[in-house]
């Protein structure tokens, strides 16, 4: 039998970069419900058959622009705080990574997905008797690449 090479995900993080020369990534602690979107749009064409103009038609489809956006949520972390909001309040895009830090036995996902981002949505909610929480989407300015760990 073989079982999936499974990953916890409390081994999976968002980390900000700080725009530095060499880059230094910090992660964004408290930010317990994480996710990474990817997107392709088509391009899509319909092609007659020349022979049997009375045949169905395919759908023939190319590729087009790639998009991805990260999104995250959970409890504030207070130091962060201030991080997070000169990032929204960035005029330029900042750095991110998408990051896997749990080795595996094959070594195939550690690693991290790393691109240009926007922050286009910072939420903070308050409740009484609760701890305060965030939530936060950084959308893609740019290509997103992988970068394995060897």
């Amino acid at each position: 039998m073989a079982y999936t090479d499974k990953l916890r995900s409390t081994r999976v993080y968002i980390a900000i970069g700080n725009g530095a020369d060499p880059e230094v990534f910090l992660p964004l602690c408290g930010i317990t419900s994480k996710g990474l979107t990817q997107t392709r749009a088509t391009d899509d064409t319909t092609d007659w058959d020349c022979e049997d103009p009375d045949a169905t038609p395919i759908i023939v489809r190319d590729t087009g622009a790639a998009d991805w956006s990260i999104n995250g949520s959970g409890l504030l972390h207070r130091p962060l705080l201030a991080t997070v909001q000169d990032a929204f309040d960035s005029a330029t895009p900042l750095t991110f990574r998408f990051v896997y830090d749990e080795p595996t036995t094959n070594q195939v996902i550690d690693g991290y997905y790393e691109g240009p981002g926007i922050v286009t949505e910072f939420t903070n909610t308050a409740e009484n008797g609760q701890y305060v929480n965030v939530s936060l989407t950084i959308t893609g300015a740019g290509k997103l690449n992988f970068v394995a760990n060897t």
